[in-house]
């Protein structure tokens, strides 16, 4: 697994989200109370970027039709989605927070 560089620790604030591109892919970044989450940030019901909508909690919800997924497992909590958000190891080193893939 490669881990790429996404933000600096103080680039997302606890309760705050960041969405980040590696390569092709589109990842939301999150940090949950000082832990950092990364899941899959367009939603798989209609294609919205998650880091537009808004976080409650560890729950995000697409600003487009409501879809809502927990940001600590990409697991789809509420409809219209019926797919879970791809999850992607997380770690910080030297105040770096890098996403695997």
């Amino acid at each position: 697994m490669e881990f790429h560089t996404v933000a600096h620790e103080g680039d997302i604030p606890p309760g705050t989200m960041k969405g980040v591109t590696i390569g092709r892919k589109q990842i939301l970044v999150t940090n949950i109370d000082g832990d950092y989450f990364a899941i899959g940030n367009i939603c798989t019901h209609f294609g919205g970027e998650l880091d537009k909508g808004t976080l409650d909690g560890k729950v995000v919800t697409c600003r487009r039709h409501q879809a809502q997924f927990d940001v600590t497992t990409g697991e789809c909590l509420a409809r219209p989605a019926k797919k879970d958000e791809p999850a992607f190891e997380v770690k910080v080193e030297d105040g770096d927070i890098l996403v695997g893939l």
